[in-house]
């Protein structure tokens, strides 16, 4: 599997490159003229030595000699570093003065002549003076070689690169720094965009801000249109089954109020077996339609959280037990609330809560007795500090088993399959839960029974 390539590498990578291929290019370039006029300035001054090398040159008694009276060898060089060679002779081969061992310029002139030459082990570079003389009145022409070894040359042709090579590298790492901080800067709206994505919540559509640079403008206007694509997929399916709870609840009623009146007949007539058999199954059905619209109505996808208001959760778990006790009552069961100490509001949804708080308690209801038809209490408590708000729906029943704890929030799972009940209520309490940025904990009490505790942020 190919290691996918980051922008900033890439990035990096094509401004590295180039610039690394024009650094040696130009160290090429650099070295190439330097030396250039490095062997151009010293062969000039070695130009100027054999020049006055010639100058100390004079005729006496018919014979040519060289004057070298407070005249060092030294002073032909031209940095004084190196070794230095001479040579003085006539066209005939005599020679006057210096190194025989000299080798001959290339070819004869009355023109300066550069050219190099080894010379007992040493690289030298060498000019051959060719100029006319009168020697007892007689023309001849002297050659003047002057010879200078090549470390001079290198030595400044090395130290002038070293001194441009770091040159080079000091910039190349200013460029890189000033390369890595443009694509630090220049990748921090993209960032910005992947940090928002990343800290939304799995159920967040709603549009990213669009005040970007041009350049990611387009990413921001396709993600916004792919959310907005899924968003109204998901708003239809959910109007789908909204539509359709409506359309089933209807003659759902229908069918609960005839079998009502059928039953009140006073003749136990075979059918009344049946009659009630289907009452049985219109109510389930009835109750279930009414938590599939509930179901529907709850995704925390399509809630606008940016309408919730400021809620007192007290009075919330208050009328949700009035609305349960009734029911709670007529099955022989207690209903108790518990408050400790004054609790802060939450921010949230008033219907929505009231909905969380009432499945809790029907659950509790419903569920506690296992196979079993439940006598004992369901109690709501609610506890809070300055960072939180906990609500806790308790009952003294038989639990459930360790193993299904994590599946009690699917939707239709029944972890009793003998007691009625649609499978929706955890589902409905956990997405509403999620709304509101919530904690669900479901567990089993150590004295015996089941507990759900909702954790809301405190405002």
């Amino acid at each position: 599997m190919n290691k996918r390539q980051s922008i900033r590498s890439r990035l990096l990578l094509w401004i590295g490159l180039p610039f690394t291929a024009l650094a040696i290019l130009a160290l090429i370039s650099s070295h190439l003229l330097l030396s250039r006029q490095i062997n151009a300035t010293f062969d000039d001054l070695l130009l100027n030595a054999a020049q006055r090398l010639e100058r100390r040159i004079y005729t006496a008694d018919g014979e040519l000699r060289i004057n070298m009276h407070y005249f060092s060898i030294s002073t032909l060089g031209s940095r004084g570093e190196g070794k230095i060679f001479y040579r003085i002779k006539e066209n005939d081969g005599d020679i006057i003065a210096g190194f025989s061992g000299l080798t001959d310029p290339p070819q004869t002139s009355h023109e300066p002549i550069f050219y190099d030459v080894d010379y007992a082990g040493n690289a030298l570079r060498a000019v051959a003076l060719t100029l006319p003389f009168r020697r007892g009145g007689e023309p001849v022409d002297i050659e003047v070689v002057v010879a200078e070894s090549k470390e001079a040359r290198h030595t400044l042709t090395n130290d002038f690169m070293i001194t441009l090579t770091g040159l080079m590298v000091v910039t190349g790492l200013l460029a890189i720094s000033i390369a890595l901080l443009a694509i630090h800067l220049g990748l921090a709206p993209l960032n910005a965009v992947s940090q928002a994505l990343r800290q939304r919540s799995p159920n967040d559509l709603h549009a990213l801000d669009d005040a970007a640079p041009k350049e990611i403008l387009p990413l921001i206007q396709s993600i916004n249109h792919l959310m907005q694509r899924m968003r109204r997929s998901i708003e239809s399916t959910q109007q789908l089954n909204a539509d359709v709870s409506h359309q089933l609840r209807t003659p759902v009623s229908e069918i609960r109020a005839l079998t009502e009146m059928s039953l009140k007949d006073p003749s136990q007539s075979p059918a009344h077996t049946s009659l009630r058999e289907i009452q049985r199954i219109a109510e389930h059905a009835s109750h279930t339609v009414k938590q599939l619209l509930k179901y529907a109505k709850t995704r925390s996808e399509l809630v606008d959280t940016s309408h919730l208001e400021s809620v007192d959760l007290i009075a919330i778990c208050h009328d949700a037990c009035a609305q349960t006790a009734p029911n709670i009552y007529k099955q022989s069961q207690e209903l108790a609330f518990d408050q400790h100490k004054a609790i802060p509001n939450i921010l949230g949804d008033p219907i929505m809560l009231r909905w969380l708080v009432t499945n809790l308690i029907e659950n509790a209801s419903v569920h506690a007795g296992g196979s079993m038809a439940y006598r004992g209490v369901i109690t709501v408590a609610l506890t809070a500090d300055t960072r939180q708000v906990t609500l806790t729906v308790s009952d003294e029943g038989t639990g459930v088993e360790e193993a299904q704890l994590s599946k009690l929030t699917e939707r239709f799972f029944r972890h009793n399959k003998h007691t009625p009940g649609s499978g929706l209520g955890l589902a409905i309490v956990e997405q509403i839960a999620t709304t509101h940025s919530a904690r669900l904990a479901l567990t089993n009490r150590p004295q015996g029974g089941f507990e759900v505790t909702v954790t809301f942020p405190a405002i």
